[in-house]
């Protein structure tokens, strides 16, 4: 009877602190969950601060814990692919996280597609728009008027200058990923 006591007590325990330290606290301490951007937060890439256009917002959040806003998709993928034209050294990071187009909650990248080409403009411009699935994102393609759905493990450098020159990238991206350095 004690010994049972004991174990719920246990378990009540551990199960609080999941609910006091959502973050990862107690977790492999290696693992961070989406944070809260907050509205003084500038992105990286660009300095204006993602929490006004919360539809559109992703980050990557470091193995430290700490994060980096976007306002951009499109914006991040640069930040993390071209980092040698931007001049921004990265940490390492964690996860990375962007909002559901239409759900709007959070997405881990390596469950992400993209509707690419759309018209639908973002606070940068055109958008690469999140969602969670293939058939969510042949259904937004179709919605949206988009041109491509890709995952977000297949984006890379080639991808984006691809989608600069298709015009499927906001005018800084493209900049970034085509001007020579």
């Amino acid at each position: 009877m004690i010994k049972s006591f004991l174990l719920f007590l246990l378990a009540a325990l551990i199960g609080m602190a999941g609910l006091i330290f959502p973050n990862g606290a107690f977790s492999d301490g290696n693992s961070f969950g989406p944070q809260q951007i907050e509205s003084h937060r500038e992105c990286p890439l660009c300095g204006m601060y993602p929490a006004r256009y919360p539809q559109f917002n992703c980050q990557i959040v470091f193995k430290d814990g700490t994060y980096e806003p976007f306002d951009s998709a499109a914006g991040l993928l640069v930040y993390l692919l071209f980092n040698d034209k931007t001049g921004i050294t990265s940490k390492p990071f964690d996860k990375i996280y962007f909002k559901h187009y239409i759900k709007e909650n959070w997405l881990e990248a390596d469950k992400t597609f993209f509707v690419v080409g759309s018209e639908i403009l973002g606070p940068m411009g055109i958008e690469f728009l999140p969602v969670d699935s293939e058939k969510g994102a042949k259904e937004v393609k179709k919605q949206e008027k988009g041109e491509d759905i890709i995952h977000f493990k297949k984006i890379n450098r080639q991808y984006m200058i691809k989608a600069a020159k298709a015009g499927w990238l906001h005018f800084l991206a493209k900049k970034l990923v085509t001007d020579e350095n």
